[in-house]
């Protein structure tokens, strides 16, 4: 259970702020939008004199309706709404306004779509885009860190993400990775649930849209707003900044309206999480015919242990700085201009501690077998008669990660009456890096180790290992095993343009308009790979902890994982993380100069090469789209239907290159072995490459029908389509293990992958009432086919003439995703006194049916086909209070235990996430208009 207090500074000034309702109302008055933009053609002096006598009196009564807002808020208004000039205007602010703005969103789109606005985030302990996006029906996300992470979108994750509506991914992936967006930054956050010809393709589980602040969103003049937060964790008793800023300008010039823009956001996660886990059941010995599965007398056979219990402490921090800078010129009523770039960066430091012990072996002795009624293991004492101590011990590794992301696009819009024509182009670049060192301990003069599987030592039951004859105090006791290090770089580039037009036909017309255009895109993606690996294998003659860290300067630690309620947890000693870091030249010195074993790249240099010829690739990959779609409207016994009906072309190709020794081959055809059957290796590495090209037929149909003014049924059809990652395409065949033995597994990429294909059925029925609120029911049906999995399959490999299991990324076979989702958002305006300032926001979803057959060697076991990632049921509650000078909400959200991966070994035994809850709640006040307090908590 964590428990996070967060205490928030907003203020603005003359600003449009995610807790500013005084700047907010402003900006949704209409005549604080719609500003007169410079004629298009010259006028006479009459007409001159007539313009600026009309435009003086619009700013003046625009300043009325400011001045009103802000009096009201100074007097302490008891209500978020408040009457324009002459009393006909109602404008709503503060969290109503948000929600309102949301709700109109769904009601007006010809697609399935729900958002959560700036409003909305800023009022809630969400520190990035998963965790607002958590509150959405059919949203969810998993955790990491106390932060927001990976999204599903009706239990799916191949999730497209866009940014002001123009396609953005991180590094080596197909989305970007939004946890480095900060909630600061948003103006909205819109999850699209369908998918309409003229969007991009990609994405089957939905696209997740994300929307920047732009100048002429706000009012005229100087905004200037920031904030600052500070969270508190009880989890390693941390501290969290978090501060954003906005300067942003709004003026006339004699050539049209202009404004420029400055959004910027930094973000420090402090996190240090404690830990005890069972990982990866398998059958006792590991794999039937080893010789502890053969020692076993016949009842004990098909028990299932673990693979490895490890007790784990991680500590670090994340910082997320991140820029985003627009300008607009909007020419005349007619055209306008739009370039923009935003920057989002992540720094990660992260130490990470283990005690880990292998329960699971092929070779040794088992004794004192204690198993559930279920057949798995209760506890069990492994014993190993050879030297070189445990299978396992303490492992540490320090870690950093950077990544750099860059968008940039220019946008320009025209319209008339009859045409609407617009223009983009973007350009987009990425790079993220890791490089980590680990070192690695055994204990040999240990030979013996008891674990309880499901021991009162753990809190509710949980492993509990004991190390029989080894002193874990004396850090003489522990024998240095393996030194290693590893760094990988993901770097991307992405240009792409697109012309779209829209003609109007009709007014009354069958067909209203018509909307057709072209997409063209070209991206680079490059990974680059190395390692290096130093053993000392026979570890009682290996060097002690206490000898390495003497003879490199590096200090000796204690590990303890703080785990609440837990009794005799062990405490085990390692070098100082962040010295083994910094020292790491004094460690490579060690160890080429006391005879260890070396592996990999140059032990010589600062770090290691591009060693792993079969994880590097580089890739480039081109589309050209093409679409067309109709926007239709009449109706049928007297109920008016409106909606859209298109036909998006795709066409992708492009070329895929790794690397890898080419082996020698006989007279024969064979790949030759020398003396002790290994395969003969040429020196000179071999580029090894692909090609692909494929299309795409995307059809897409809306229609809504509204039954009565507050009342519609949403129904739709897509079809749409997910390209696989890049490291999936990489064309790559490691033989080496198929060459050494019969039974050896061929690893590989698959560059012959395809698209995902989905097939994707919605209906909604959705009733709207008073000022925001809204009543809906929906239903939907997923169809699959060809999910990218990888997976083991016994195959012929022509290399070695003979059948091998083959690990690889493979299509599977047809899925299907079924499921239900209620939402309901209102307030109480109907009720008396304080009570009207009441309101609640839920949403429940329901997914009965998520399947999909796998490929490859898996046994049917039941639930072996349930899809991962997918919860069952989830939701949203929350109760809002709001006002102009004090808001509040106290939310919970839900999600039901999920599979985080299908094991293809094992299906039946794959590890589950248990179901997850949190409460979070917020108090908002704004005792004057340009300033902030909140106070919010999550448990």
């Amino acid at each position: 259970m964590r428990m996070k207090v967060v205490l928030t500074l907003t203020c603005c000034m003359a600003a449009l702020s995610a807790t500013c309702p005084v700047a907010a109302a402003a900006a949704i008055a209409p005549s604080a939008v719609a500003q007169d933009a410079a004629p298009a053609v010259p006028l006479g002096k009459a007409e001159r004199i007539a313009a600026r006598r009309k435009a003086r009196a619009e700013r003046e009564a625009a300043r009325r309706r400011g001045k009103a807002v802000q009096q009201a808020v100074a007097a302490g208004a008891d209500s978020a709404t408040y009457k324009g000039e002459g009393g006909n205007d109602i404008v709503v602010v503060g969290l109503r306004a948000s929600l309102k703005s949301a709700r109109d969103r769904k009601r007006n789109s010809k697609q399935i779509v729900d958002s959560v606005d700036a409003e909305d985030a800023g009022k809630l302990p969400d520190n990035n885009v998963p965790e607002a996006l958590a509150r959405v029906s059919g949203v969810q996300i998993d955790r990491a860190h106390g932060e927001g992470q990976n999204v599903t979108i009706r239990g799916l994750g191949d999730v497209q993400t866009t940014i002001n509506g123009f396609e953005a991914a991180s590094a080596g992936s197909r989305a970007l990775n939004l946890a480095d967006i900060p909630a600061e930054l948003l103006k909205s956050v819109q999850v699209y649930k369908t998918r309409s010809a003229d969007q991009i393709e990609g994405g089957i589980a939905g696209t997740v849209n994300v929307e920047l602040r732009r100048p002429l969103d706000l009012k005229k003049g100087l905004t200037v707003a920031g904030s600052f937060r500070e969270t508190f964790s009880d989890i390693g008793n941390t501290k969290s900044p978090y501060a954003s800023l906005l300067l942003a300008d709004r003026f006339d010039t004699p050539i049209g309206e202009m404004g420029f823009l400055l959004n910027g956001s930094y973000t420090k996660n402090n996190y240090n999480e404690n830990y005890v886990a069972a990982e990866s059941p398998l059958p006792i010995g590991i794999y039937v015919g080893s010789p502890v599965y053969n020692a076993q007398p016949a009842n004990l056979q098909n028990t299932i242990i673990p693979y490895a219990v490890t007790y784990g402490v991680e500590s670090g921090s994340v910082e997320r700085p991140s820029l985003n800078a627009s300008w607009q010129w909007k020419a005349n009523d007619h055209l306008d201009f739009v370039l923009e770039g935003s920057y989002f960066g992540a720094r990660e430091t992260n130490y990470s501690d283990y005690l880990k012990v292998q329960t699971n072996v092929d070779t040794g002795v088992y004794s004192d077998i204690v198993t559930n009624p279920d057949g798995t293991i209760r506890s069990v004492t492994y014993s190993t008669p050879s030297t070189g101590g445990l299978p396992g011990g303490p492992l540490s590794l320090y870690q950093k990660r950077k990544t750099d992301g860059y968008t940039t696009n220019f946008e320009t819009h025209w319209h008339s009456d009859k045409v609407q024509i617009n223009f983009g182009a973007q350009y987009n670049w990425s790079k993220t890096s890791v490089y980590f060192v680990q070192q690695q301990y055994h204990f040999p003069v240990g030979t013996s180790v008891h674990t309880d599987f499901n021991s009162s030592n753990v809190p509710g039951g949980g492993p509990y290992v004991t190390f029989l004859g080894t002193d874990l105090s004396n850090p003489a006791n522990y024998k240095l095993f393996q030194v290693h290090d590893q760094n990988g770089t993901n770097s991307d580039t992405m240009f792409a343009t697109n012309l779209d037009f829209t003609v109007k036909t009709s007014d009354e017309g069958l067909l209203r308009s018509f909307q057709f255009g072209t997409r063209f895109t070209k991206r680079t993606s490059g990974y680059v790979y190395g390692y290096r690996d130093a053993f000392f294998s026979n570890v009682t003659t290996g060097p002690s902890l206490t000898t390495v860290g003497s003879k490199t300067g590096i200090g000796t630690v204690a590990t303890t994982p703080d785990i609440s309620g837990a009794g005799q947890i062990p405490t085990w000693y390692h070098l100082n993380d962040a010295q083994y870091y910094s020292n790491f030249t004094a460690v490579r010195n060690y160890i080429i100069a006391n005879g260890a074993d070396l592996a990999g790249s140059d032990w010589t240099k600062a770090e290691p090469g591009a060693t792993d010829l079969g994880s590097g690739f580089a890739e480039t990959e081109r589309t050209f789209a093409a679409y067309s779609q109709g926007n239709y409207a009449f109706k049928a016994a007297g109920i008016p239907i409106d909606g859209t009906f298109g036909l998006r072309f795709v066409n992708t190709w492009g070329t895929a290159a790794s690397a890898q020794n080419a082996y020698q081959l006989g007279a024969d055809g064979k790949i030759l072995k020398n003396a002790n059957g290994q395969a003969v290796y040429n020196t000179v590495v071999t580029s090894v490459g692909s090609k692909g090209n494929y299309v795409d037929l995307l059809p897409s149909a809306t229609g809504v029908l509204h039954f009565t003014p507050t009342l519609q049924l949403r129904l739709s059809y897509t079809h749409n389509v997910q390209r696989p990652d890049f490291y999936s395409l990489r064309n790559f065949r490691e033989l080496r293990d198929a060459i050494a033995s019969p039974t050896g597994t061929v690893y590989a990429g698959n560059p012959a992958l395809k698209p995902v294909q989905e097939n994707n059925y919605d209906a909604s029925l959705e009733y709207y009432f008073g000022k925001g609120g809204l009543v809906s029911l929906g239903t939907f049906l997923k169809n699959q086919t060809g999910f990218i999995y990888t997976v083991r399959a016994s195959e012929y490999v022509p290399e070695v003439n003979a059948i091998h299991p083959v690990e690889q990324p493979r299509n599977a076979g047809p899925g299907k995703t079924f499921g239900l989702e209620a939402q309901v958002n209102t307030f109480f305006d109907f009720l008396p006194g304080f009570a009207k300032h009441f309101g609640v926001n839920a949403n429940f979803t329901y997914l009965p049916v998520a399947t999909l057959d796998l490929a490859g060697d898996i046994p049917d076991v039941p639930h072996g086909r349930d899809a991962p990632f997918t919860s069952k049921y989830s939701g949203n509650i929350a109760l809002l209070y709001d006002t102009p000078v004090l808001s509040g909400r106290l939310a919970y959200n839900y999600r039901s235990s999920y599979k985080t991966y299908a094991d293809y070994v094992n299906p039946g035994y794959s590890v589950y996430s248990a179901d997850t809850s949190r409460l979070d709640a917020a108090i908002n006040v704004t005792p004057v208009k340009f300033m902030t307090l909140s106070v919010e908590g999550t448990n």
